[in-house]
């Protein structure tokens, strides 16, 4: 069996930056890649799951943009409402978007046994893999749940295996502008009435959008000499469902062209094997370590005036 080693890939990934770095781009480019599909916190009500879901394909098919939606099985294994959340994964299909592993419950690698992790990976196709044979496709992309990759070198290895004997390939993450953080807040003000602030937590959201593309493409230029093809990562929440072509209307702004998954991991900085390099990160923050780098690009925090919102009581 193949064995991924960093002694055989750094001198061959720092040939191929040093060769990149000397063409200035062409334009900048991003893959849209949206986890924990097809709705987020949406186990109860099949009428907001199945919004939420409409939202961002449509927001997708206006701006005319490719996306792989990363998905948890569990979401659609609900009773009495099965069928009606499967369709959604057919509809992104049929829509010709890419469907993705994301795991079956989002269980973490660093908190399970391997045995239980590689079995949520296989329970994370039952549905979507017949979905996509159906359409003469094939299942290729899985996402570690939490950026969590294992905690050991032996760990993280012994699941890179198991997803090299399942044929997937795992996608990476540069941009991540924390949108979960502010999504949870975003819907509880919402569904509470307070739509006066929800709309402040929106508009800081989108806010976020310009630094977060900045801390990538300087974290991209202080490791590699040059600005990688992104992959952003967001979730399939009711924020991004309402804010998603706005989100797309600032990547433009920043020179943003839109590719595939599969169009920006054929940058040489992806071709580094994924070894261990710690507990989760981007890839940007993973191959800084391998690297032996330090990022010093500041990342986007949350407004302080978020975070200090009252709770709900539980």
């Amino acid at each position: 069996m193949r064995r991924n080693t960093l002694y055989r890939v750094l001198p061959a990934l720092a040939l191929a930056v040093a060769a990149t770095a000397q063409t200035p781009p062409h334009g900048r480019s991003v893959a849209i890649t949206i986890d924990d599909g097809p709705a987020v916190n949406e186990l109860k009500d099949l009428g907001n799951f199945q919004r939420i879901a409409r939202g961002l394909l449509s927001s997708l098919e206006a701006e005319k943009v490719p996306a792989t939606i990363f998905i948890n099985e569990r979401q659609i294994n609900v009773p009495g409402q099965r069928d009606g959340r499967a369709s959604v994964l057919a509809m992104w299909l049929d829509a010709g978007y890419d469907l993705a592993n994301h795991a079956y419950s989002h269980l973490s690698a660093n908190k399970a046994s391997l045995r239980e992790f590689e079995d949520d990976i296989v329970r994370g196709d039952v549905i979507m893999r017949p979905l996509l044979e159906e359409r003469g496709r094939k299942l290729v992309w899985f996402r570690y749940p939490y950026l969590d990759s294992g905690m050991t070198q032996e760990a993280h290895q012994a699941i890179m295996d198991f997803l090299e004997e399942h044929h997937y390939r795992v996608a990476h993450v540069t941009v991540d502008y924390k949108d979960y953080s502010f999504a949870g807040v975003y819907t509880r003000l919402l569904r509470a009435g307070d739509a006066a602030t929800a709309e402040r937590v929106k508009q800081a959201y989108l806010d976020q959008i310009d630094p977060g593309f900045e801390h990538a493409e300087k974290a991209s230029q202080e490791i590699l000499g040059y600005e990688l093809p992104q992959i952003l990562l967001i979730h399939c929440n009711e924020l991004n469902s309402v804010t998603l072509r706005e989100s797309i209307a600032r990547m433009r702004n920043r020179g943003y062209s839109f590719v595939t998954l599969e169009e920006a991991t054929k940058d040489p900085a992806y071709v580094r094997a994924d070894t261990f390099a710690g507990s989760g990160g981007s890839w940007l923050e993973r191959t800084a370590r391998v690297m032996g780098k330090k990022i010093t690009a500041p990342s986007p925090r949350m407004p302080q005036w978020i975070a200090d919102l009252p709770r709900p009581a539980r």
